[in-house]
């Protein structure tokens, strides 16, 4: 692998090949959560890369006083930026697949663009699996459209990425914009019947025409279950705080909420977060890390204080590694207990707006 000056590999004309993606996939599993310089070193060598192909991402680590010292001080893009521009590292090349946001409070959604699915595929799988969340030892049961129904959906790729890994069998049960709560509810009851565990998957608003269907009596689902929900409240015509959320699943499925997952991940980036119960913590795979900054200063809350969240995802290899999101969260020790999105909280320790990458 080549090198620079700097001592850093150079990954330009080796992350558009199979051997080269597959390669990084690799050192990005061999990682270990408290391997910190491991992970400083491929983020530094990432950012160098991504900075000379991606415009927008080059010019904010300029404003920012040049090439960053370490992962912490890599200045994150926002993400409205991804709705204003295509942020893709391979010019020339045609990108395999775009993935879009969903969110009904914008007029132009977020584009992600992939030259391939396969770094995306690894790691949406082995990133729920370090996490313990159990989807290979279930069937499973996805409240979200297929991958063929929605090609430009990063969460129903990465349920497609899973049930292809997985011995069990799965199946979406949302065709043509709607929940097939009949089908869903006789396969469920058939696995109750045979004390076969489940795994359910879907965004936290699929899960209310479930939870409202009083009419029917709850199922307690096997030993072994679990679920997982996604968020997706905010810009919707109803929202339920988390512990209300949850207390509702825990006595429609006979479940406790230690059995209860929640993801956090977004269109725009190829890793996730996950939290288990009610009151979990948010936790990373190795090959990524979250900081919780000031939204008045852009520096590092200290532990137990708010602030926005903002991602260095290191299998963000096709668009930027830095992300800075509008969701509030609270610092924690290993991780951060995630609130939901902030509407009134832009940050502010950057002087340069998504408007401004995108025309300077």
């Amino acid at each position: 692998m080549a090198k620079e000056k700097s001592g850093f590999p150079s990954f330009r004309g080796e992350l558009d090949r199979p051997e080269g993606r597959a390669q990084w996939a690799k050192s990005l599993q061999s990682l270990a959560a408290e391997d910190d310089r491991g992970f400083d070193r491929l983020a530094l060598a990432l950012c160098r890369m991504q900075a000379r192909q991606v415009a927008p991402f080059g010019r904010l680590l300029q404003a920012a006083g040049g090439f960053p010292a370490d992962w912490r001080t890599i200045p994150p893009v926002p993400q409205e930026l991804f709705k204003q521009a295509l942020l893709f590292v391979h010019e020339g090349r045609t990108p395999r697949r775009i993935f879009e946001t969903s969110g009904t409070t914008s007029p132009s959604p977020g584009r992600h663009a992939l030259l391939d699915v396969d770094l995306y595929r690894a790691v949406s799988a082995e990133g729920a699996r370090r996490a313990g969340v159990p989807w290979e030892t279930v069937d499973l049961h996805f409240l979200v459209p297929s991958p063929q129904e929605a090609p430009h959906s990063s969460l129903s790729a990465m349920f497609g990425f899973w049930s292809e890994q997985s011995a069990h069998s799965a199946h979406f049960w949302i065709q043509d914009g709607h929940l097939d709560q009949k089908g869903l509810r006789t396969a469920l009851c058939e696995a109750v019947r045979a004390g076969r565990p489940v795994g359910l998957c879907g965004t936290a608003f699929a899960w209310i025409p479930l939870i409202d269907r009083h009419e029917e009596p709850p199922l307690c689902l096997p030993r072994g279950s679990f679920l997982l929900e996604t968020g997706g409240f905010k810009g919707r015509t109803r929202e339920l705080s988390k512990p209300d959320f949850y207390r509702a699943l825990e006595a429609r499925f006979g479940i406790c909420a230690e059995e209860i997952w929640s993801e956090y991940g977004m269109t725009e980036l190829s890793s996730q977060a996950y939290a288990q119960g009610a009151e979990g913590i948010h936790r990373t795979p190795p090959w990524a890390r979250v900081r919780i900054l000031d939204p008045l200063t852009g520096r590092d809350c200290r532990i137990g204080e708010k602030g926005l969240v903002a991602w260095v995802d290191l299998a963000n290899i096709d668009s930027v590694l830095a992300i800075q999101t509008q969701d509030e969260a609270i610092a924690a020790r290993d991780g951060f207990r995630l609130l939901g999105r902030s509407a009134d909280l832009p940050l502010r320790g950057c002087s340069l707006t998504a408007e401004d990458l995108r025309s300077s």
